[in-house]
């Protein structure tokens, strides 16, 4: 093995440790919570474990929020769109300041349809990729015209597009409402979770 591949091996193996390290400080001094219901589908299932944490909000993140409609209730959303941005919702599709979010196909599943996503990132942002569910037929919903962020507030959705609500009806959310951010997860496996152990990264 050269050098180069050994740094590189070494360096992949100081990572994952370092995850680990972290995943395991996090679910030992965050209180775990279950989820409830299908909102965040396939990403965030009914019945995982997740752990929140008091983290600085970031796109493509999911965020415990509280439910505009349902005082008192408290509903886990994924962050699609930081203050001053541009969103536009159409034919399914979602553009933030004018660039259609990446999709990509995973098949479908009886009724549904499985997309993959990814929030555009440069380097050295780290993507978050992340898997929504739609209804098949798809039910091509849309929103008038084109929504700016204001500040303090952030532009959230469910994964499971089609059967939750969201900033689609509630509007952008204000920073005071989400009370943290999921930074780790443990659920069983399926065809889209390889391992039942989770560390959620930040996008940027």
């Amino acid at each position: 093995m050269s050098g180069s591949s050994r740094r590189g091996l070494l360096r992949t193996v100081a990572l994952v440790l370092g995850g680990l390290v972290v995943l395991a400080g996090v679910a030992g001094a965050v209180p775990a919570r279950r989820v409830v219901g299908d909102d965040m589908l396939w990403t965030v299932k009914p019945g995982d474990i997740v752990w929140i944490v008091p983290d600085r909000v970031r796109k493509a993140d999911v965020v415990l929020v509280d439910d505009p409609l349902d005082p008192g209730k408290q509903v886990l959303r994924r962050v699609i769109a930081a203050p001053g941005e541009k969103v536009r919702v159409d034919d399914s599709g979602v553009r933030v300041n004018g660039k259609r979010i990446r999709q990509t196909e995973m098949g479908d599943q009886p009724g549904l349809r499985i997309r993959k996503e990814v929030i555009w990132s440069k380097p050295p942002a780290r993507a978050n990729p992340y898997f929504t569910q739609l209804s098949v037929p798809e039910v091509a919903w849309s929103t008038p015209g084109v929504l700016e962020v204001p500040e303090g507030h952030w532009y959230v959705m469910a994964d499971n597009r089609d059967a939750a609500v969201d900033s689609r009806w509630w509007g952008p959310v204000p920073e005071s409402a989400i009370h943290g951010v999921v930074r780790a997860r443990y659920g069983e496996v399926d065809t889209w979770r390889e391992t039942p152990w989770a560390l959620v990264l930040p996008e940027e």
